[in-house]
């Protein structure tokens, strides 16, 4: 079947007039270069224009990475803090949520309960708890309605230190 494929195209490719052989020189070759474009050219041009576009983003968030590992790195290279009363400093925090804040300890574990917490008052509270009580996020039951929050957080409190 292949071999009289081979033999007819081999036949008309020898009918054919010189005009005709160029021609369709020129038109494989068109096909060839357009094959070539859309196979291996194309797909790595939109790649890099993609990747251009993509870079500042990419280095933006390389950049937040950097901070972030820096502070990680202050924070581990500070000298361990005396021991603090987590309870009392999460106590004294409750006034940044305003009036309605208030926090319940079942042994190592606080829940706090707040309505309408500003973002900013909320975001520190929630510094506050992590840096200084060194107190873990459990649970977290945020609503958020006109710009205010309101919720529930329930933190892990650090273990006691021994006397």
């Amino acid at each position: 079947m292949m071999q009289s494929l081979r033999d007819a195209w081999q036949a008309r490719w020898s009918q054919a007039s010189a005009r005709e052989q160029t021609m369709l020189r020129i038109a494989l070759g068109v096909l060839l270069l357009a094959a070539v474009w859309f196979i291996a050219l194309r797909p790595a041009w939109v790649g890099l224009k993609a990747a251009r576009t993509q870079a500042p983003l990419v280095r933006a968030q390389y950049e937040q990475v950097l901070q972030l590992q820096a502070q990680a790195l202050a924070l581990r290279a500070q000298a361990p803090s005396a021991p603090v009363d987590a309870k009392a400093v999460l106590q004294n925090g409750l006034s940044s949520l305003e009036k309605n804040a208030r926090m319940a300890v079942l042994a190592e574990r606080a829940t706090i309960s707040f309505k309408d917490a500003r973002p900013d008052a909320l975001a520190r509270y929630l510094e506050q708890a992590r840096l200084m009580a060194h107190a873990s996020t459990l649970e977290m039951h945020f609503n958020q309605a006109g710009g205010l929050w309101s919720g529930s957080l329930v933190l892990q409190l650090p273990a006691p230190s021994a006397p």
